[in-house]
Parts: C-alpha cells; sequence; structure tokens
C-alpha cells in the first residue's frame, strides 16, 4: 500500500495508520500533506528492520502497537 492508498481510505471514512521507519517518517508526511491530509496518523519505528535481530524488532513492534492504540484514540 502506498501513502496515497491510504489517504484515499481515510477520506473514505476508514481509519488508516501509515507505519514507516525513521528516515522515511519526512516522506511520509509530506506526501500524506500534499495529498490532502496533514493530519495523517503516522507511526514511526526505528531503522533498519532488515538486518536487525529478532528480539529487537519485537520490541520496536510492541512499542508501535501502543503508539497505534494512541493515534486511533482506542
Amino acid at each position: 500500500w502506498s501513502v496515497h492508498d491510504l489517504v484515499q481510505l481515510e477520506k473514505a471514512g476508514t481509519p488508516t495508520v501509515v507505519f514507516t521507519t525513521e528516515p522515511f517518517e519526512v516522506l511520509a508526511t509530506s506526501a500524506a500533506d500534499g495529498l490532502g491530509l496533514p493530519e495523517a496518523r503516522i507511526v514511526v519505528v526505528p531503522h533498519p528492520l532488515g538486518g536487525t535481530d529478532e528480539a529487537t524488532v519485537v520490541g520496536w513492534a510492541e512499542a508501535a502497537v501502543d503508539r497505534l492504540v494512541e493515534v486511533l484514540g482506542a
């Protein structure tokens, strides 16, 4: 899925969240803003995912779930 697809879902009333890694946060924010959704929900995880040990990625994922719940207001 691209940021464009997620923006379209959000505009159609389906709550969405963009997940990205740190180096791509500005790009994701800029893309969402350019597509008319400056308030896009974006969850950022550390980088890189590839080559990072499983335990570390699991920790990042657990933190991302907490952030996901926060940005969705659940």
